[in-house]
């Protein structure tokens, strides 16, 4: 009788811990933190725009979700954008200063796609690594 309840009881523990495992797993997974993370290349904004706009899916299996470093001449700012050389638009982690207009800069950030209306190669997590 002892060994049909020990049974009785993994089996029970099983199935309650079971779906928590997976929960926490699988389908719940932190969010990456890409500041923290090494680049996998370094890429001027113009030849990052130029791949884009010369073969998207190509430049989306290269690029697409990985994390880059874009260097370039920031163009325009807005209390948490910032766009480089007019190619490349950087969701920021933070506030970003008015004064780096039209200053050289190195950013790192997360490549989320190309933006055919605007023309665009956007960018999220982004941080400045270099003025």
């Amino acid at each position: 009788m002892t060994k049909t309840r020990i049974k009785i009881l993994i089996f029970l523990l099983v199935i309650s811990f079971g779906p928590y495992y997976i929960y926490q797993n699988v389908l719940y997974k932190d969010a990456r933190d890409i500041n923290n993370e090494k680049s996998a290349l370094t890429i001027s904004a113009q030849n990052l725009e130029k791949e884009y706009a010369a073969n998207p899916s190509q430049a989306d299996a290269k690029y697409l979700n990985k994390t880059i470093e874009v260097q370039g001449i920031v163009s325009e700012v807005t209390d948490s954008t910032m766009v480089v050389d007019k190619k490349v638009f950087c969701k920021m982690n933070g506030e970003v200063k008015k004064t780096l207009i039209n200053k050289q800069i190195n950013i790192k950030g997360r490549c989320i796609g190309y933006d055919d209306l605007f023309e665009l190669v956007k960018f999220d997590q982004c941080s400045i690594q270099q003025q």
